[in-house]
């Protein structure tokens, strides 16, 4: 009876904890700006055509906002691009954060297109947006927005609306045909707030090839959450992580990370964990816990039953022996659902981004932070001797040099540089130390 009662209690708290999960998979919006005679806007299409099929189909929602258009363009849509400063073409923002320009090679192929993707392809959000109705017929959405977290709010936000036609011509598709916006304020965990929008539906379209959007902004442009009208598959596994999968850690020894969450999308079923290796220390081991206690050898299967849209929480154990640099997959799957990696990448101790292959430098980059930045960011350099000069650029995502920061005179040990961005937008940059392998990426958000 005794371990009865206890088995029951363990149960209890898994469910518990399933219910109260504070965070949700965070949905990515790509905005799609561009203009119907913009040639090189087919550039960037070919690009978010070949991330789209990289992903799951609910992890992005990807419209196509339209000016000096003709019946594509209206006021609403040209404040859109008047907001994220848009004035070249194409120009693909992510999450209200990330803005790619351009239509070079690294855009056809997706690959810029894909860095700034996984900057929040796993990221978790407070809050959660479901569907509650949508009549295109009759103009009619409504929209739900949910707090989940017990100690964050959201104040002077706005759920936007965008309602979107596909297949409009041979060339046009998913465009945006009308845009509206509400203003948002919410806080405490469980609260609910409904939000409707009203479109007078143009003869022009065609219904059947409508669907609609809605995302919450905040006051600094970051999209926390979407969701859309487009049907879901019918079960998938989707994550919520509220840490940076990119881990440093100062020196060698345990490492418990804070909990993300695993969600069972749509179907009730089974799902396996298992931790994937890809690039490990040999005195590395990777094993990981689950909310109830109970811990599991990273190299080993094992199996969850999960309810219908259930969430399970996790947490990484990792012992490392030595100071360097892992690589390794935390991998879900089920049957019924479409295998799911999280790609955790993690550094232990006084590592730079040198090609390990070449000969010691006698200048590193030990480090720059904070990465992400908002307008400036510090350099820690460590030089092997006194007096050495040279050169760290800076590099836009189109391999453009935006900065040159001069180092002279450097002294033994370590030293430390500023760069400040003030001037330049967000985005992706890349730093590189003269006549050496040494990089590294820079993510500018504020």
């Amino acid at each position: 009876m005794k371990h009865l009662l206890i088995i029951l209690f363990a149960l209890c708290l898994s469910l518990l904890a399933a219910q109260n999960a504070p965070y949700y998979p965070t949905t990515t919006l790509i905005e799609n700006f561009g203009a119907s005679w913009c040639l090189a806007c087919e550039v960037a299409q070919q690009g978010l055509d070949v991330i789209s099929s990289e992903v799951q189909a609910s992890e992005i929602i990807v419209p196509r906002l339209l000016t000096e258009s003709g019946d594509y363009s209206f006021p609403e849509m040209d404040e859109r691009f008047s907001y994220y400063e848009v004035l070249g073409f194409p120009a693909v923002i992510f999450n209200g954060k990330i803005r790619v320009n351009g239509s070079d090679e690294p855009i056809a192929d997706g690959s810029l297109y894909r860095d700034a993707l996984n900057q929040f392809r796993y990221l978790a959000s407070p809050i959660k947006m479901a569907v509650q109705s949508a009549n295109h017929a009759s103009g009619d959405y409504s929209f739900r927005v949910s707090m989940l977290h017990p100690g964050q709010s959201i104040e002077d936000a706005a759920i936007r609306f965008y309602l979107v036609e596909k297949s409009v011509t041979e060339d046009l598709d998913d465009i945006v045909r009308n845009v509206q916006s509400q203003p948002i304020t919410i806080s405490g965990e469980g609260t609910n707030l409904d939000f409707n929008f009203t479109v007078s539906p143009d003869p022009a379209w065609n219904t059947a090839n409508l669907w609609a959007l809605a995302f919450v902004q905040a006051s600094n442009k970051t999209v926390l959450q979407a969701i859309s009208t487009q049907p879901a598959p019918e079960s998938q596994i989707r994550v919520a992580v509220p840490f940076d999968i990119d881990i440093r850690v100062l020196e060698p020894g345990s490492f418990f990370s804070p909990l993300f969450y695993v969600y069972k999308m749509g179907t009730a079923g089974t799902i396996s964990t298992v931790v994937e290796p890809v690039d490990l220390p040999e005195d590395w081991f990777v094993n990981y816990c689950d909310v109830d206690g109970f811990c599991y050898p990273g190299g080993t299967v094992y199996e969850h039953e999960m309810g219908a849209n259930e969430a399970k929480a996790f947490d990484l154990n990792v012992y490392t022996g030595s100071e360097g640099v892992g690589l390794f997959n935390f991998v879900i799957s089920s049957a019924d659902a479409e295998t799911y990696r999280i790609p955790f990448r993690m550094s232990v101790g006084n590592v730079s981004n040198q090609d390990p292959t070449s000969a010691p430098a006698a200048i590193s980059v030990t480090s720059a932070w904070p990465n992400p930045f908002q307008n400036a960011v510090k350099f820690d350099l460590q030089s092997a001797k006194a007096g050495v000069s040279t050169e760290l650029g800076i590099f836009n995502s189109r391999g453009q040099k935006v900065a040159n920061i001069p180092l002279h005179n450097l002294q033994q040990g370590i030293n430390q540089v500023s760069w400040d961005a003030t001037d330049l937008p967000n985005g992706i940059y890349f730093y590189r130390l003269k006549n050496s392998n040494i990089s590294g990426k820079l993510l500018r958000l504020r």
